[in-house]
């Protein structure tokens, strides 16, 4: 064998060896949005867990506020908006996981009917005129916006 067909067959060997690489390459990437995806579900679950704790030990007041029931004591109406922001920070989140693409979309229309409903509840505008209301993401606040509409 000469020198140049040493050198044609290297170069052959390297091209395979490259392609080889790409494809476990792609192979751990297809593993590693599958894991993400995953665990962004499993984190979704146990946000779910914690957030319906919260509602059960907060029971009384967390019925007034699904129920659209008027709040009249002051430190009340504190809770069911820090309550309701918990709901809302949740939805967040939700909404960047589905732009990311970690949640399914059955899930996230699912958050949507959620927040449709919810922002019709007098402790919306409580919640949308605090602190916690205005200090979120643009784009979500945008998108709490649209619904309202």
């Amino acid at each position: 064998m000469t020198l140049e067909q040493l050198a044609a067959l290297a170069e052959i060997i390297a091209s395979i060896a490259v392609i080889l690489s790409l494809l476990f390459v792609g192979f751990q990437l297809r593993d590693s949005n599958r894991q993400a995806r995953a665990a962004a579900v499993q984190d979704s679950l146990a946000s779910e867990i914690q957030i319906s704790t919260i509602f059960a030990e907060n029971a009384e007041t967390w019925e007034k506020v699904i129920s659209g029931e008027p709040i009249n004591e002051k430190g009340e109406l504190r809770k069911a908006i820090h309550l309701y922001n918990i709901l809302m920070s949740d939805s967040e989140n939700r909404f960047y996981e589905h732009r990311q693409g970690y949640l399914n979309e059955e899930s996230w229309q699912s958050r949507l009917r959620t927040l449709e409903i919810s922002s019709k509840l007098p402790i919306f505008v409580h919640w949308r005129n605090s602190l916690s209301g205005q200090n979120r993401a643009e784009d979500f606040l945008v998108l709490l916006d649209d619904i309202c509409q």
